[in-house]
Formats: structure tokens, sequence, C-alpha cells
């Protein structure tokens, strides 16, 4: 799969900015992004969400600090439509040198390794790749249940058509197999 150019635009060099220390740079960029399974995609055209941070210099990596807000487009958990989610995360993460690491022990004496971690930001070859921080935060920052609306109606388990666009016709007669008891109950004895 090629990266989009809106992904390489999130691809920043920051060697200039490691020179001098405490140093600080703004970048601001508008994304049109789509958040599914597979986490953040990016389509090639400017968007509505917007990532405006201040990197910053330090001695052991580059801190990114900023916001991201704007819509994003997902998928409604009840009747699969596509809609835009409102978004405003504050941002504030590390992305450290290459080669930073813990002192690990080895023959009696401690010696220094890097020690990756599954979600560290590291440094990679001069770059930032704010990819990553975009995925990470959005991902999180959405709900669990994500509802086009309150009032969303879902889809029939009959039929598949979405209720939101009107009633198909099939019977309402479905009831959970649980349920089945309390039912004959209620026909049994009435409703009283």
């Amino acid at each position: 799969m090629s990266e989009s150019s809106f992904e390489r635009r999130l691809k920043v060099p920051v060697t200039n900015l490691q020179k001098k220390v405490f140093s600080r740079e703004k970048i601001t960029v508008y994304l049109e992004a789509r958040a599914g399974d597979e986490g953040v995609v990016f389509s090639g055209e400017k968007g509505e969400m917007k990532l405006e941070a201040w990197m910053e210099s330090c001695p052991d990596g580059i801190r990114v600090k900023g916001r991201i807000e704007g819509t994003v487009k997902v998928s409604c958990t009840r009747c699969l439509e596509e809609y835009r989610h409102r978004l405003d995360i504050p941002v504030d993460e590390f992305y450290r040198r290459p080669g930073l690491g813990a002192a690990v022990p080895e023959a009696g004496r401690l010696r220094d390794a890097e020690v990756l971690e599954d979600d560290d930001y590291v440094i990679h070859e001069g770059t930032v790749d704010l990819n990553l921080l975009v995925n990470d935060n959005v991902m999180t920052g959405l709900p669990i249940k994500r509802l086009c609306d309150q009032a969303c109606r879902g889809l029939c388990p009959k039929c598949g058509k979405n209720l939101n666009q009107g009633d198909c016709g099939c019977a309402d007669d479905l009831i959970d197999p649980r349920m089945e008891v309390f039912r004959d109950l209620l026909e049994r004895y009435g409703r009283e």
C-alpha cells in the first residue's frame, strides 16, 4: 500500500530542531481522515480535521504538544452509515532520540541498552512520524459506541434495511429466546 501525500506531510524532519535544545517549531496540518477497524486512514485531500502543535527540542528528544480538532469520518455502530464525529483532543507526546534506553545488568555490571516499548515514539532518521500520534490519539479519543444520532434505530435484524429511512414491513414478533418463558407466562396468566 502506497503512502499518501498527507502521510508523508506528517513525517516531519527535526534534524535542525534538535541542533538547538529548547528551540520550538509550530506545525499545522489539515487532514481528511476516516477512522475504522484498521485505524485512521487519510485521503488525498485537505479536510476538516486539524493537527496544530508545537514541537520543542529537549535533550532527550522532541516534545509535541497541541490539539487535534475538527471532524473525522466514522461508521455508526447501529446503522453502519458513515457520519462525521467531532473531535477536540489535547496532544502531549514525547519522541525520544534513538539509542536512549535503560541500564541493563550484564555479567555483574550495568550497560546501556535501548529498550523499545510498543507505545514508544522514537525519532527515526531525523524524522518524527506524526501519523502514529494522530492515529493513537484519534482512536483512543473516539467513543467505543459510535452513533450517528442518539435516536438511531439501526438495521432490521430480518432484512437489514436501515430503519432510520423508514419501516421495512417485517413482523415485529421476534423475541429473544431467553425471554420466551416470560411471553408464555403472560399468555397463560394474562396481563393483569
